[in-house]
């Protein structure tokens, strides 16, 4: 009995949900270059664009990167610095974040972030 209790509420909840979130995430496609989506995330977050793109002609596909940055006010559940360094992860790969200052090959050191 339960488990047809969670079932029809399973299949309400899809009913009731599916044309609402179909519309939001149709309506909310843009089509960008691929130069634009390479970037959106960044934008989205507002992060400085010279700044990553600096740090990338720095880090090569074999290095392993670190990034030592003052430390900033919490951002939610974050820091501003995370923000960055999750944005790096992919932003520099095939190269990958250091598992250590020492560990680094490259070490970016901004003043500070904005």
């Amino acid at each position: 009995m339960r488990r047809l209790i969670c079932f029809v509420g399973a299949v309400v909840a899809v009913v009731i949900a599916f044309p609402k979130t179909w519309n939001d995430l149709t309506a909310a496609r843009t089509h960008l270059d691929h130069a634009s989506a390479q970037i959106a995330p960044a934008v989205h977050e507002q992060l400085d664009l010279e700044l990553i793109s600096s740090w990338a002609a720095r880090v090569g596909p074999h290095d392993r990167w670190w990034i030592v940055v003052p430390n900033d006010r919490p951002e939610g559940l974050t820091t501003r610095a995370e923000v960055y360094r999750a944005y790096a992860t992919y932003a520099f790969l095939p190269a990958t974040p250091a598992s250590s200052l020492a560990d680094a090959t490259v070490v970016l050191r901004p003043k500070a972030l904005p």
